[in-house]
């Protein structure tokens, strides 16, 4: 798979957590299949941001990206697990790794489709009072803060930390941290 437009790395919440996202130009086949590439695609991306966070790992018995019993990705560096996230959307995916172990994270992004039908939703997300806010953000909002907590129940998220953050042009996206 071709790799292409990879963007630097990002720090948030004071530096303790790492983050990226890249476009990925040639995925193929229909829609589930392209939803299956551009998660391969994810997972890699977080064994490259780890070896980027922790540059001195010596071999691949130090450093093992998981798939923990939660379902949450998660990043084994010296037999500590840390918290990753992974997140995609048509052609991008992105990417975050917490440093410190007893944090949780969740990123999410997603394209902003103007032909989608969004009324249904919004009552959902915002409880039928969405007083302009963005949707789109609201939703990655929400989804960050349940890779985080695991909290379906947006009262039970609040005690997540939410970023908006910048991907390409079309897109929406948030980070959040426990």
């Amino acid at each position: 798979m071709k790799k292409n437009a990879i963007i630097d790395v990002n720090t948030a919440f004071e530096g303790s957590v790492l983050w990226c996202w890249q476009r990925i130009d040639d995925l193929k086949g229909d829609r589930a299949e392209k939803r299956r590439q551009s998660s391969m695609c994810g997972w890699q991306m977080l064994g490259d941001l780890g070896r980027y966070m922790w540059p001195d790992i010596a071999g691949d018995a130090a450093f093992e990206t998981v798939r923990q019993s939660s379902g949450q990705p998660g990043l084994i560096i010296d037999g500590v697990i840390h918290c990753a996230s992974i997140s995609h959307s048509r052609d991008l995916v992105a990417v975050a790794i917490a440093k410190d172990p007893d944090a949780m994270i969740g990123i999410d992004i997603e394209y902003r489709d103007p032909s989608r039908d969004i009324d249904a939703l919004s009552r959902w997300l915002f409880d039928g009072d969405a007083n302009g806010r963005d949707f789109y953000q609201g939703w990655c909002d929400y989804e960050a803060a349940f890779k985080a907590t695991g909290e379906t129940d947006p009262l039970a998220q609040a005690r997540a930390t939410l970023i908006a953050i910048e991907t390409m042009d079309g897109f929406s996206g948030a980070l959040a941290r426990v």
